[in-house]
């Protein structure tokens, strides 16, 4: 299954706040208010995987892989710390590195795959499939 457009508008905002982090958690420390601002993103397989596997700041562990709560919480962090062109070289790393078993990374980045599969719901996409070779020739007379 791969990643569909979605139908909300691509950003929404809701209500000030005091007292809270960037991510909305209770932060009586935080001296200014902030407004709660909420985006909209499609994300393919691989960028998923790679912004997991390749961030700087992931560093998820078995467990961390196994607990869905956990996983996502990491990709938000992950999402919010990216721009648009580190997502991309993350997912190319990510699609370089599952390209094969010798590849550096590979059984790393497999297990996050198999995580994002099992947590998300999506799959890496499949090659198209090869145009059958007609072995016949036609030769004009």
């Amino acid at each position: 299954m791969h990643a569909s457009l979605t139908t909300q508008p691509v950003l929404t905002v809701d209500t000030v706040q005091e007292n809270v982090s960037l991510f909305g958690e209770a932060d009586p420390g935080e001296p200014e208010p902030r407004l709660s601002v909420r985006v909209s993103m499609s994300l393919r397989f691989y960028d998923m995987v790679g912004l997991l596997a390749f961030h700087p700041a992931m560093m998820l562990t078995a467990s961390e892989l196994q607990c869905s709560d956990e996983l996502a919480e990491a990709l938000r962090f992950a999402i919010v710390d990216s721009g648009m062109s580190q997502i991309e070289e993350y997912a190319e790393l990510a699609r370089s590195a599952l390209s094969g078993p010798r590849r550096p990374f590979h059984a790393y980045t497999k297990l996050v795959a198999e995580a994002v599969t099992r947590t998300f719901g999506m799959t890496a996409p499949q090659p198209p499939a090869a145009p059958a070779v007609n072995t016949l020739r036609l030769v004009a007379a």
